[in-house]
């Protein structure tokens, strides 16, 4: 576990230095350019959470947060494409965003299609029924119904999951800024 929370804090210093060097250069004009960094704050964040909820064997909580940083990753990397065409319309969906259409399954496929991330973002649409039937009961006599529980996602395969879509971060700000983010071309 320790050294998937590594891979994790590694992503994170990558993003973070990355920023360090284009920070200076950036046109605080550009919308999609704020856009990119805001979701990047914002993928930090979510990776700090499902980190501490791992951290305390809580791996199926951290899924719906885990599902967010797949959104904001499969979300920058369509944007890291054409940053100033693309920024609009996620702007708008980012202002009009209610619980009831946060994840959007149709609007998340057709971009992670657009960005050859499709296989992941099916991947990560599976992690609902985790989610909402998997875990352990820690009620006392809990145990007698064992057999009849879902079996739920280890923290080892949460936390390699929340690494991969926060690398996927780090890619799609080096599309945007090519050679800023050493570091995306790790696994």
């Amino acid at each position: 576990m320790q050294e998937l929370i590594q891979r994790v804090g590694r992503a994170k210093a990558f993003i973070d230095n990355g920023m360090c060097r284009v920070g200076p250069g950036m046109d605080e004009s550009g919308v999609g350019d704020a856009l990119l960094v805001r979701g990047a704050g914002r993928a930090i964040v979510l990776a700090d959470a499902i980190v501490a909820l791992c951290r305390q064997d809580h791996p199926e909580e951290a899924l719906a947060v885990l599902r967010q940083l797949a959104e904001t990753a499969v979300s920058l990397r369509w944007l890291a494409a054409m940053p100033e065409q693309r920024a609009p319309s996620l702007e708008s969906d980012l202002r009009s965003v209610r619980w009831e259409n946060l994840w959007e399954e149709e609007r998340f496929l057709s971009r992670a299609r657009e960005t050859g991330l499709e296989a992941e973002a099916k991947e990560a649409l599976a992690y609902c029924i985790h989610f909402v039937r998997g875990g352990r009961v820690t009620l006392p006599w809990g145990h007698r119904f064992g057999p009849k529980q879902e079996a739920g996602l280890h923290v080892e395969e949460v936390l390699r999951r929340a690494g991969t879509w926060l690398n996927l971060v780090l890619q799609a700000l080096d599309v945007r800024w090519p050679g800023s983010f050493p570091g995306a071309d790790q696994p």
